[in-house]
């Protein structure tokens, strides 16, 4: 036989086993005619499934960005040990990005639907799961839209949802099928709905879409926004008024949506009054807002929409949402016709969050991003063909820079960037699972404090767990670990042979770290120094060299511009903002702040050399230089003056939108410096400001010094005269020796900290001199000249010593009352604005209450004079021999300090005979 007839047997007898095989495939499973929807877990994965027979399953509407190598995958469960122990159900790859495309696919010969539970879109080298259905049917109840998704975790504890951000709203009921639901305790062939798949949709921008799914029988609409937002972004779409030729906007009813401060979505009613932000004024609103405003504040039922599911995955929020086809009230809802094309508006725009003021969200306006058209929801539509954008993880970046100190802890999983995952996985400076991007040639060090069940290490393999023999391990290993009393330190050196990816893992378990970017040399090799700046979002890298500086500002988060401010704060500071605008340009300005509103941020004009900005996976970084002393001679700018001798006090912004133009509220940080961060440009040290122990310590005991003791003392010499064996003079006496040593110790304290004295600041000066002023109280009181003879006249110099050492005394008081109410102050900004505002307020209550006890006592003393003798009053308050020290009538109120030397009684008590008869 030759070559050709041996060829067509063999492709005879291969239709042959194509036919016999298809001949074998049959019907028997109770799951054939299964349909249900895939959950959406990553790469933007939807689709629905349909079981056609014991061997073949059909997805329709299949989106999917491509991944490494994927397969179709089976599992027992959904929990992480499941779905790791699973196992490819078909030789078929989904090796490409798939854009609402149909697939029908046969299973392998070896498996039948009972041997697996879950059907999962698998990518192999990473473990990941795209996204999974479930192969059982659901009764009514259920069979509308599967619970909270579970996928990931370890066990069988609730667990977050599967992609980086998404959320059930609470109580969320079914929205229903077109068709009547059957009897609860009759099973349907159906599977889980999910709330990612819609029956329609239609794209509004490259980046904006909304779909819609319509319930006839239940007369509401399932409406899903799905939108590429940004932080503190929202995404609005509004029915217009019916017979309406232009302005589409006024009176529209419009439902506004995003992602909260928490991560849980939202879906509000408002309605359009006029072409600006609401008033908030519910006697007389105006402005975009919420019905509730426009109905009086009082009718909450005026919000006809209710969240049903919000999520964001791959850098995509969507947002679903219910609502009637008619509306709650004729004057701020509008009626949804299912027959006839409406006018829609859409737009999306920056949201202020709710205050103690006002308890719903403010949309900004919306700028260039809005639109309107037409729409019929009756009509059957899809003009959504795949994913919307590339696959972009949503995790936070760390760089390790020279001379920083990675810290590896572990904590409960709960936005890890690839599921599924353990109950715990790693965290690096307190971030969960981060990009770590380090740079070759700059040594890496590792502080791991992450338990001795969890071993760090960097391995070539994006799972870990020291389970594929092929790895490659560049640092660490089982001996790896440590707890944070005794932690383990580990120094890697990246170097021109290292990969550009490779990951930080367990060497234990798989799956609790995450990518490690290598990357050429960088900042940390172009500057001399560099720190991470106050709460780790920002770093700052600078350079002295002769009469200039170079700065380079890198933040480690995602935003819109990044600033720095030279300052404990935002007000009264020089700051430099860097921004990418829409054209991708990269632009840095100066400004200076004098407030804390839009209207109070001024350009400066300075001069910056050098200047680069530009983002890279939405994280900025830019680079300056500027002459130490600004080019000026008069004006603002003048103070802008860098000495690196002294340290700098720096704070940072983050926020969504900047622009050269005049800036609004919509330009206002969403996340600041929690304190300022003292930099030492000289030494190449930084210091983030605390509330310092030490300086509290001394305030303390300078209040109880000149708030207690001191004032105490005063207080028992003018009013006590009237106790046995001089009692006033002992707690007079021991009262101010004892506010001397508290003070003295108190003054040693602040030395210490500070190191030394600095007699610029006011508090310093104020300090010093009342410290001086109860110094000399002391030697004075020592010094008293002694008193006069009985029957003879005052002598001169205890008349002077008299007046010195009580107006000394009431100056020092004074002067200490000033001190304690500037030291606060001055804590105050050394631990942030505003937070010493309670101690103040509470000292100046403490005084005032004395002052107010004082002032009764001497008024009692004023009455009591008109009604008493003279002599009576004086043996009371003190000694007629000494008005001044001891009688309320004088203007005295310090007293003596020491016991007289002579110890002689007062001649005014006079001498008391007991006369008796003779005998």
């Amino acid at each position: 036989m030759d070559n050709s007839g041996w060829l067509c047997l063999l492709i005879f007898g291969t239709l042959l086993m194509n036919v016999s095989a298809d001949s074998s495939c049959t019907s028997n499973s109770s799951l054939v005619g299964l349909r249900s929807d895939f959950l959406m877990v990553q790469h933007q994965l939807r689709g629905s499934l349909e079981i056609l027979d014991d061997c073949t399953f059909r997805v329709t509407k299949f989106d999917m960005l491509a991944g490494t190598d994927v397969y179709w995958w089976g599992a027992l469960g959904e929990d992480f040990e499941n779905m790791t122990n699973g196992f490819p159900i078909s030789s078929y790859k989904l090796n490409q990005t798939y854009k609402n495309e149909t697939l029908e696919v046969t299973i392998d010969r070896n498996y039948t639907w009972d041997q697996f539970k879950v059907l999962s879109v698998w990518d192999k080298p990473t473990g990941s799961d795209f996204g999974h259905v479930f192969l059982e049917y659901y009764t009514p109840e259920t069979s509308d839209y599967g619970p909270p998704p579970q996928s990931g975790v370890d066990g069988s504890s609730p667990a977050p949802a599967p992609g980086p951000n998404s959320a059930w709203a609470p109580s969320a009921p079914p929205s229903g099928a077109n068709e009547p639901a059957p009897s609860p305790s009759q099973p349907v062939l159906s599977g889980q709905k999910q709330p990612t798949m819609f029956d329609n949709c239609i794209s509004l921008t490259s980046s904006y879409r909304v779909r819609w799914t319509l319930n006839v029988a239940a007369r509401t609409i399932d409406i899903g926004l799905e939108a590429a937002l940004s932080k503190s972004q929202y995404m609005a779409f509004a029915w217009a008024q019916s017979g309406v030729k232009k302005d589409f906007m006024i009176g529209a009813d419009a439902v506004v949506a995003g992602m909260d401060e928490k991560g849980l979505p939202f879906a509000e009613d408002y309605y359009l009054g006029d072409y600006q932000e609401c008033s908030w004024d519910t006697s007389s609103p105006s402005g975009v807002c919420p019905d509730s405003i426009y109905a009086g504040g009082v009718n909450m039922g005026a919000n006809n929409t209710r969240v049903v599911y919000g999520q964001e995955v791959d850098g995509i929020t969507l947002i679903r949402y219910r609502r009637a086809f008619q509306g709650v009230d004729a004057t701020y809802d509008v009626t949804i016709n299912i027959t006839d094309s409406m006018q829609v508006i859409w737009a999306m725009g920056m949201m202020k969050p709710p205050d103690l003021i006002k308890h719903n969200r403010t949309p900004q306006n919306h700028g260039p991003t809005f639109g309107s058209r037409m729409l019929n929801v009756g009509e059957s539509v899809d003009e959504c063909l795949g994913p919307m954008v590339t696959n972009t993880h949503q995790t936070e970046v760390v760089v390790a820079d020279r001379g920083t100190t990675m810290v590896i802890g572990s904590d409960v999983a709960v936005h890890y960037p690839n599921p599924p995952f353990p109950k715990k996985d790693l965290y690096i400076n307190q971030k969960e699972s981060p990009l770590l991007r380090v740079e070759r040639g700059v040594p890496v060090d590792f502080s791991i404090q992450a338990g001795h069940d969890i071993a760090f290490y960097i391995t070539s393999d994006p799972v870990g767990g020291a389970t594929n023999a092929s790895e490659i391990i560049y640092a660490g290993g089982p001996e790896a670990h440590g707890v944070p009393v005794l932690p383990y330190a580990l120094t890697w050196h990246p170097n021109r042979s290292t990969p550009d990816l490779v990951y930080y893992q367990d060497y234990f378990m798989q799956k609790r770290g995450w990518k490690v970017e290598v990357v050429d040399g960088g900042l940390s090799d172009m500057y001399n120094s560099s720190a991470p700046l106050a709460d780790n979002r920002v770093t700052l890298f600078w350079t002295v060299n002769n009469n200039r500086i170079y700065l380079a500002v890198r933040g480690e988060v995602k935003s819109g511009y990044l600033a720095i401010a030279f300052g404990s704060g935002m007000v009264n500071s020089f700051s430099y903002v860097g921004w990418i605008d829409d054209q991708g340009v990269g632009h840095i300005e100066a400004y200076w702040m004098d407030g804390k509103s839009a209207s109070r941020i001024h350009a400066t004009g300075e001069e910056l050399y050098d200047k680069k900005c530009e983002t890279k996976d939405g994280i900025i970084t830019f680079e300056f230089s500027r002459p130490l002393q600004p080019s000026c001679q008069k004006g603002t700018l003048c103070k802008n003056v860098i000495d690196p001798a002294t340290p700098l006090k720096i704070v940072w912004a983050l926020g969504d939108v900047w622009t050269s133009d005049e800036l609004t509220d919509s330009n206002m940080h969403t996340e600041f410096s929690s304190r300022s961060t003292l930099i030492d440009f000289v030494r190449g040290a930084a210091k983030v400001e605390q509330l310092q122990p030490v300086l509290a310590v001394h305030g303390f005991m300078m209040f109880i010094a000149w708030g207690l003791l001191l004032p105490g003392g005063v207080l028992g010499a003018r009013y006590l005269k009237h106790l046995d064996n001089n009692g006033w003079f002992e707690i007079h006496m021991y009262s101010q020796l004892s506010g001397i040593v508290v003070m003295l110790l108190g003054l040693l304290f602040a030395v210490a900290e500070l190191r030394g004295f600095n007699t610029r600041t006011a508090h310093m000066k104020v300090g010093l001199a009342s410290i001086f002023l109860a110094s000399w109280q002391a030697v004075n009181g020592y010094f008293r000249p002694p008193k006069s003879a009985p029957g003879e006249p005052k002598r001169l110099k205890r008349i002077i010593w008299q007046y010195v050492h009580m107006y000394s005394g009431r100056t020092a008081l004074l002067l200490g009352f000033i001190s304690l109410v500037t030291g606060i102050s001055k804590l105050a900004e050394r631990d942030g604005v505003g937070t010493m505002k309670p101690l103040q307020w509470g000292l100046f209550a403490w005084f005032f209450a004395v002052a107010a006890v004082v002032g009764y006592v001497e008024f009692q003393g004023l009455c009591s004079k008109r009604h008493h003798d003279t002599v009576v009053f004086d043996r009371i308050l003190g000694s007629e021999d000494e008005p001044q020290e001891l009688s309320p009538r004088s203007s005295g109120g310090a007293a003596l300090f020491f016991r007289d030397k002579d110890n002689q009684s007062s001649p005014s008590r006079g001498m008391e005979i007991q006369l008796e008869p003779l005998r």
